[in-house]
């Protein structure tokens, strides 16, 4: 039995070195753990950033995209009616020497 105890305590700083060992490693990937999280993170709110910034680029260009619409629009209009004035003036003037 005497030599049991030897045994015993001869392994007892191998078991605590071992067991250091393991929390060392533990607390190496914790660490490496937490710094891909925060790492993460900072992605994170970097594409919320971009992704806001985005959002209302695309609203400004909607915007501006139904304003230049109706600057069309308005400017066929104006075409049609200076078109329209034009044939009903040459219509006009052609049928004067009949109408007199």
């Amino acid at each position: 039995m005497g030599d049991n105890r030897r045994n015993n305590d001869a392994g007892a700083p191998d078991k605590t070195t071992e067991v250091r060992e393991k929390v060392d490693q533990l607390k190496g990937i914790m660490q490496d753990n937490v710094k891909k999280i925060l790492e993460t993170h900072v992605t994170l709110e970097s594409l919320e950033n971009s992704s806001s910034s985005m959002s209302s680029q695309a609203n400004k260009f909607l915007k501006q995209s139904v304003d230049l619409r109706r600057q069309i629009q308005c400017r066929n209009l104006k075409i049609k009616a200076i078109c329209g004035t034009c044939v009903a003036a040459l219509i006009l003037y052609i049928a004067m020497p009949f109408i007199s």
